[in-house]
C-alpha cells in the first residue's frame, strides 16, 4: 500500500512550470474535456504529420550524443551544465540534457514545452512512429496546468528518448517531482502497465482522480520530435558527452 501512495504522490507532482495564458499556443484540445476512455482518439484530431526524419551519419552521431547525455542525467538534482544551472522542470531538464550533448534548444536556455513543440514543428519532424534516440517526446494532460479541474491541458510534459527496445518499448528520461528518472512507454499496448510477466511496458503518468482512472505514458503520448543539427546551436558553456 505504501508503494501505491508514494507513486501516486510522484505522479501528482509531474508537470512543467506554469506558462502565462497569453503564452499558450492554440491547440485542438484547449477547452475540450478529454475523458479517460478517449486517449487513443487524440491523434485523429491533432494536426500531426509523420514527417520523414533524416538518417545521415551526422544525425545518427548527434542522436547518440543526446541519448548518452540523457542517460547521464538520471539521478541529477540540480542539473548543472558548464556552470549553468538549468531550470528543474520538464522542459528545463530537456534543455539541460541537450546542453550536456553540446547543443542548445532555445536562445534563452529556458524553453517551455509548447516552445519546444513549436520548434520541432518549424525546424524538425513530428512523428508518432519510429522513435529515435535523442528525440523529444511530448505528452498531454499530465497535470492540471490550467487549474480548472479538467483533463484539458495540452502539451503539459516533455522528455528525451534514450533508446528503443526490440519490442518497441521506448525508454525516455524526464523530470518527475525532484527526480530525473528513466521511464518506459509502449504505444502498441497503451493501456497495459506490464507484459503479464512483470516487465513494465508503460509507467503511470497521471494519478487517478475521483472517477477518472490513472493513465499511462502511452495513453497521454502526443508525438516524438526530431531536430536536425542545423536547428541546434551550442550553448555558451558546454559539457560535451560522447557516446
Amino acid at each position: 500500500m505504501a508503494r501505491v501512495v508514494v507513486m501516486g504522490v510522484l505522479m501528482a507532482v509531474i508537470g512543467c512550470a506554469p506558462v502565462a495564458s497569453s503564452m499558450r499556443r492554440e491547440h485542438p484540445l484547449l477547452g475540450t474535456e478529454v475523458g479517460a476512455a478517449t486517449p487513443t482518439s487524440l491523434p485523429t484530431i491533432r494536426p500531426i504529420i509523420d514527417e520523414p526524419v533524416n538518417d545521415s551519419d551526422d544525425d545518427r552521431l548527434l542522436r547518440a550524443r543526446i541519448a548518452a547525455a540523457a542517460a547521464g542525467a538520471v539521478g541529477d538534482d540540480p542539473l548543472v551544465v558548464g556552470g549553468v544551472r538549468y531550470r528543474f522542470d520538464c522542459s528545463g531538464v530537456a534543455a539541460g540534457i541537450y546542453a550536456k550533448a553540446g547543443l542548445r534548444l532555445a536562445e534563452d536556455g529556458a524553453p517551455s514545452t509548447r516552445a519546444l513543440y513549436a520548434l520541432v514543428e518549424e525546424k524538425g519532424a513530428l512523428h508518432r512512429d519510429s522513435p529515435l534516440p535523442g528525440d523529444l517526446v511530448f505528452f498531454d494532460n499530465t497535470w492540471d496546468q490550467n487549474a480548472n479541474g479538467r483533463r484539458d491541458d495540452p502539451l503539459s510534459h516533455v522528455g528525451v528518448v534514450e533508446r528503443v527496445e526490440p519490442d518497441g518499448t521506448v525508454l525516455f528520461v524526464h523530470r518527475i517531482g525532484r527526480l530525473i528518472v528513466r521511464w518506459r512507454m509502449n504505444t502498441a499496448h497503451p493501456h497495459d502497465r506490464d507484459d503479464g510477466n512483470g516487465t513494465v511496458l508503460n509507467h503511470w503518468l497521471r494519478a487517478a482522480e475521483g472517477p477518472r482512472p490513472s493513465q499511462t505514458t502511452a495513453e497521454l503520448f502526443v508525438a516524438f520530435g526530431s531536430l536536425p543539427p542545423a536547428a541546434l546551436q551550442p550553448p555558451a558553456k558546454t559539457v560535451v558527452v560522447t557516446p
